[in-house]
């Protein structure tokens, strides 16, 4: 890939509000014990346990293709050099999240807290964690790649590696929930 091309992608990322990843690989130890740690069964209220395809090293290529076929033409031709710049060499792993379709709650609020949960734990061990949810991910053919069955739907992606800047620089935690209470303990 050209510097030039290399220098452009650059300039729609920092565009696009993505944060910087170093090139280092996450080790599968530390994603692993992120999903212990993170203990995705406390949001899941169906019964069936929510899976996740970790794509690393090689493996993102692999992620790359089924997100590339699954772009309708107009959009392959104009982002597939970012894509693949981005999903095979500068995003070190992607993580997807996996949720039975047959459950009877929606799963996406769930997921939205767990993965703030993990994102804050990624964030604990210098990592970034960058959950993302587009049409792709649910595209017939981004499915059949992915190797996902009829019963099943992504909830999203989480996009890991270690930044350039501190992981911790971006968290925002909100106001503490103790400040939120309202405290009834007398008869008015």
């Amino acid at each position: 890939m050209s510097s030039h091309t290399k220098h452009e992608m650059g300039n729609v990322r920092s565009q696009a509000g993505s944060c910087e990843f170093s090139p280092l690989p996450v080790p599968q130890a530390v994603i692993g014990q992120l999903l212990d740690e993170a203990d995705p069964s406390l949001y899941v209220m169906s019964s069936e346990p929510w899976r996740f395809m970790l794509f690393a090293g090689e493996g993102r290529q692999l992620y790359l293709e089924a997100v590339r076929q699954s772009y309708p033409p107009h959009l392959a031709d104009r982002y597939g050099d970012w894509a693949t710049y981005q999903y095979t060499e500068a995003i070190p792993a992607h993580l997807v999240v996996v949720a039975p379709s047959a459950a009877r709650e929606d799963q996406s609020l769930p997921a939205k807290a767990w993965s703030r949960r993990f994102s804050l734990l990624a964030a604990e061990k210098g990592l970034h964690a960058v959950w993302k949810m587009n049409d792709y991910q649910h595209h017939p053919v981004f499915m059949n790649l992915m190797g996902l069955t009829p019963e099943e739907k992504v909830l999203g992606v989480f996009h890991i590696g270690y930044g350039d800047q501190p992981a911790f620089r971006h968290v925002d935690y909100g106001r503490p929930a103790s400040e939120l209470m309202t405290v009834y303990d007398h008869l008015v």
